[in-house]
């Protein structure tokens, strides 16, 4: 889509230079990894399923889009600390996929990145496991045959159910994308390589609104895969930004880029994060919905951590030359510090899980009548220790990434 010229308002707010110091960011972590080690030894190799007030509630049912993360965070914590027990850990839950592949449980979606891309691939890159590796490699085969539109060029988000409203393409699937592009590269696979790389150009050219913010899903027709409209499901409305939505575009494009170095990449990536920074509130917390942009609004802050993230990757892989790259490291630092300061720590809880608060769940405005924010969740405790181990590791490289 062409896109208006976007301009960053109040640049001042990220032009200083910014950092955390190193003792911030090693009490931050060693708080989150101990967070981790005691859920884990608490439940074993089970899964998180609910939540009850900040507690996770676990089961052995390894079904949903969150567990992948689950069991990245403990090769998080592997990296950060070396501790064997976090790498035998990370090594039973991933197994566990196995057997989710075997019986085709939760395969006919369009998250199945997020399952396998925190797991096997994690694995396969921090071990050298081929048994991880094989594994990745099925389920992108599988993901590719089932959950990708070699007509419409998007990734389908649940179009085994026979349901036309399933003939969509979503935000998240940006950050799905790079399982077709990893198993591209790693088997000279060019159609997988080609329909990653064609899922995020049509992202690009669909879900991304003139002005630089984004649609939530865009709807196809069934028949044709033909265009239709898009749509905002988990916001305030569908002309909205749903801002978990969004961050998956701020981090999304930046993996895509390292994939395929297409300069238009660099492009959107920087609108969409301009709108993005234009509407994070003075407490550098995001809002649930971008349409939002004052301090006391219901807050999300695994956008902002999606974000840092991808703020990061971003300024890693632009030139010394453009003014962007600090300004995307200060803002990225802005916002983590922001969140270590106000989403972490006991905040006067004792009995938690979570490694960050604030976070919005399932997000349309009747849910949040129904108080389904100030939550605590997996994407939110993942992409939070990624951001930490980004800064406390600087060889760390991105599960997403090859």
């Amino acid at each position: 889509m062409k896109r208006n010229a976007i301009t960053l308002e109040r640049p001042e707010r990220f032009t200083t230079p910014y950092s955390i110091s190193k003792s911030k960011l090693e009490a931050a972590a060693s708080l989150a990894i101990d967070t981790v080690e005691r859920t884990g030894r608490e439940n074993g190799t089970q899964f998180p399923s609910k939540r009850v007030g900040f507690r996770y509630l676990f089961d052995d049912v390894n079904t949903g889009w969150l567990n992948g993360m689950y069991t990245g965070l403990y090769w998080l914590c592997y990296e950060l600390t070396g501790t064997p027990w976090f790498k035998n850990q990370a090594e039973q839950l991933t197994a566990l996929f196995r057997k989710r592949f075997d019986e085709n449980i939760g395969m006919d979606d369009h998250d199945v990145g997020f399952n396998f891309i925190p797991s096997a691939i994690a694995q396969y890159k921090l071990t050298g496991d081929e048994g991880a590796r094989k594994l990745a490699l099925d389920a992108a085969k599988y993901f590719y045959d089932n959950s990708y539109s070699k007509e419409g060029k998007f990734i389908i988000r649940m179009w085994r159910r026979r349901d036309p409203v399933g003939y969509r393409t979503m935000m998240d699937s940006l950050m799905n994308a790079p399982l077709l592009l990893w198993a591209g590269l790693e088997t000279d696979n060019e159609d997988y390589f080609k329909a990653g790389r064609d899922h995020v150009k049509t992202t690009e050219e669909l879900l991304i609104r003139a002005d630089g913010s984004s649609y939530h899903h865009y709807q196809f027709d069934p028949e044709t895969s033909a265009p239709v409209r898009g749509l905002t499901l988990q916001g305030r409305n569908d002309e909205s930004c749903w801002s978990r939505g969004h961050s998956w575009g701020v981090y999304g494009f930046p993996l895509a880029y390292a994939y395929t170095n297409e300069d238009y990449l660099i492009d959107v990536h920087r609108d969409i994060t301009y709108f993005m920074l234009n509407h994070l509130p003075d407490d550098f917390i995001p809002a649930w919905d971008y349409d939002y942009t004052y301090v006391n609004a219901i807050k999300d802050s695994s956008a902002g951590v999606i974000s840092v993230c991808g703020l990061f990757e971003m300024a890693s892989r632009l030139p010394d030359t453009s003014s962007d790259k600090e300004l995307f490291k200060n803002a990225a630092m802005k916002i983590l510090d922001a969140t270590i300061d106000t989403c972490s720590g006991p905040n006067g809880i004792d009995d938690k899980d979570g490694l960050i608060f604030h976070v919005t769940g399932y997000a349309s405005a009747k849910d949040l009548e129904r108080r389904n924010f100030d939550q605590i969740a997996v994407y939110g405790d993942y992409f939070y220790l990624e951001a930490l181990t980004r800064l406390l590791k600087p060889d760390y490289k991105s599960y997403w990434l090859r």
